[in-house]
């Protein structure tokens, strides 16, 4: 219903939308042009979609069969969506980088030198700030404010301001637990959420920006700027070669 023609949507599997029948007469939105033409073509769901099947499910569930499969279907494209939206708003933050900056990342994208904009386009307090901010936010999902709560309630006579009072203390409380390494009570571990944001939804969105960017600049990205992986574990992986390789000669 059009809603892959949104610059913040990208599809998983583009070439399944029908070009033909009844969606396909229905009239073009229009959209403000705010990114280049070719940014469709910057669409890192592929990795994604590969992270999100073999690192986030197992990390979030336990293994076995709630029989609630399309419960779950429509749980996974929700997720699916929203992380795909998350990760491609990188574009619209590197148009503003480059807005800000096009000479920079002129330069560097005309000297091939991938590692140089992702060095001028990160911003390390920024990412620190939002781990922190996942964190937090995943200590009080699926608590019950007002039973965890350490205040005593009975002296304030107010029933909203009783109310208002406990699901901050009740926040305080899952806030100190998150940051401090305490177990935790709630629905999922804090840590794991963290973990998600640090190893593949800033990484895939910092990927997505020097993809964009390269593109932006005319050139085509790397080869561990393609949409099926991430460029940290390519190039640890190549690092690992390298070193496994030093003392025993060069093989092919």
């Amino acid at each position: 219903m059009r809603r892959y023609t949104s610059p913040e949507e990208l599809a998983f599997f583009p070439h399944r939308i029908p070009n033909a029948g009844p969606v396909a007469n229905l009239p073009s939105l229009v959209y403000p042009e705010i990114l280049m033409s070719d940014a469709v073509n910057v669409n890192f769901n592929p990795i994604l979609l590969e992270k999100y099947i073999k690192t986030v499910i197992p990390s979030l569930t336990t293994h076995g069969d709630d029989e609630q499969h399309g419960s779950c279907t429509l749980s996974d494209i929700a997720a699916l969506q929203a992380l795909s939206r998350r990760v491609h708003y990188g574009k619209f933050v590197a148009e503003s980088k480059y807005r800000a900056d096009p000479e920079g990342y002129q330069r560097l994208v005309d000297a091939n030198d991938a590692d140089g904009v992702m060095v001028l386009l990160t911003n390390a307090p920024v990412e620190k700030l939002v781990l922190r901010r996942a964190r937090l936010k995943a200590a009080t999902y699926g608590r019950e404010p007002l039973l965890s709560a350490s205040l005593q309630m009975e002296e304030v006579t107010d029933e909203n301001t009783a109310i208002i009072a406990a699901a901050a203390a009740s926040a305080v409380v899952a806030a100190v637990e998150a940051m401090d390494g305490r177990k935790q009570h709630g629905k999922v571990d804090p840590c794991v959420i963290e973990s998600i944001y640090r190893d593949i939804i800033i990484p895939i969105t910092k990927d997505v920006e020097v993809a964009y960017l390269f593109r932006r600049c005319g050139k085509e990205p790397p080869p561990e700027y393609t949409s099926d992986r991430m460029s940290i574990e390519v190039k640890a992986a190549a690092a690992a070669a390298a070193t496994n390789g030093e003392g025993h000669g060069t093989q092919r």
